[in-house]
């Protein structure tokens, strides 16, 4: 079992990132695009042993590694708000194009 446990403590505080980003979308593409962009941003944390997960996780409790990620979702966030790729997006900023047009 590879896993790296800091994909799951991003994703818990992705709400977070929602509650300051109102303007983020929501749908599963721009939730997972804000993911892989904080991931590349942080050293990974794989664990190939229950041991191992504990100890990593005892790690990413730590306040500053709790900061840290937090800021690397926001920055994700910013990036995603800014050139958003999913198929809500577009379709919104089609529309307000659409109304400048007029």
């Amino acid at each position: 079992m590879l896993k790296n446990v800091l994909e799951e403590a991003l994703r818990k505080l992705l709400p977070e990132v929602y509650k300051v980003k109102k303007d983020l979308c929501s749908c599963s593409q721009c939730q997972e695009d804000v993911l892989a962009l904080a991931l590349r941003a942080l050293p990974p944390k794989y664990v190939s042993r229950e041991v191992g997960e504990v100890f990593a996780r005892l790690e990413l409790e730590n306040p500053q590694v709790q900061v840290d990620m937090l800021e690397a979702l926001l920055q994700a966030a910013d990036i995603v708000i800014a050139r958003p790729r999913c198929a809500t997006s577009k379709e919104g900023q089609k529309g307000q194009k659409e109304e400048s047009d007029t």
